[in-house]
């Protein structure tokens, strides 16, 4: 239910459907018709009452974050469209004008524009108003023509961050992958990270014996799986949207041998 200031005398205001519809379950609630819940009580959604201290418009469904340079007003934070994805953010319910006042949700369902496949969704600097989905993020509960409902403040899916992890930055638009270790007939390595741009494939670590005995230098990138790539997690790219998959390899391990000339 949302926050709704009171209008001042001689101030012009559009009756909202909001407010009606809000003060039509209350009443129809103390009559005893309870086939819809009034309250948030319980429920784990967060609300918060914010105000837009930028110059342009914020839509509805837009990742904001909150200003530390603005001022309070009464209980009402000041935000601001994203600009830090590692700060807290939340998602605007409706469309906020300059210095207008609204909703914002910090845990619970909410609605905005989706673009791309994948059961989570985030947004970025670039795209605060359309959340990107994929493998990381809010999980998507319910999408359909572009517009979904995603659930802020669950637990999300358990993300690996070990050996070869692996991610995309939305940012970047690149896939990332973590530094791991490499054993290749018992020599120990370490492998450095590695970002690579983002193909649908299998991501290995891959050197190869020559036939003078020596190895390559171990290269991390999309390769078919085999003798001297070894697979250490799968990427699916659909349009916008990229999935990445890590198959928690500790350590890529090589056991190569071959038949050795020999001359009496």
């Amino acid at each position: 239910m949302g926050f709704f200031p009171d209008v001042a005398k001689g101030q012009k205001f559009t009756p909202s459907a909001m407010l009606s519809n809000n003060v039509r379950h209350i009443v129809n609630s103390l009559n005893g018709f309870q086939s819809r819940g009034i309250l948030g009580a319980g429920s784990g959604v967060v609300r918060i009452q914010v105000y837009n201290a930028g110059s342009g418009e914020i839509a509805a469904g837009t990742a904001v974050n909150f200003s530390e340079n603005g001022s309070l007003c009464g209980d009402v934070i000041p935000c601001e469209v994203l600009k830090d994805a590692a700060k807290p953010w939340g998602v605007t319910v409706l469309k906020l004008a300059a210095k207008e006042m609204g909703d914002c949700v910090l845990s619970g369902p909410a609605t905005v524009s989706l673009s791309g496949s994948g059961d989570y969704a985030q947004p970025s600097t670039n795209s605060p108003a359309t959340f990107t989905r994929g493998a990381t993020g809010a999980p998507v509960i319910f999408s359909s023509g572009g517009k979904g409902v995603i659930l802020l403040g669950a637990i999300s899916q358990d993300i690996y961050d070990g050996p070869f992890a692996l991610s995309y930055d939305t940012e970047s638009k690149k896939l990332k992958i973590s530094a791991g270790y490499l054993n290749r007939n018992g020599e120990w390595l370490d492998v450095a990270a590695k970002e690579l741009s983002p193909s649908t494939g299998t991501v290995c670590v891959c050197t190869t014996l020559g036939s003078d005995g020596s190895w390559t230098t171990p290269e991390v990138k999309i390769s078919t799986p085999g003798q001297y790539a070894y697979p250490i997690g799968s990427v699916k790219v659909s349009g916008e949207s990229v999935t990445v998959c890590s198959f928690r390899v500790p350590v890529a391990i090589f056991m190569v041998s071959d038949l050795c000339s020999t001359t009496n």
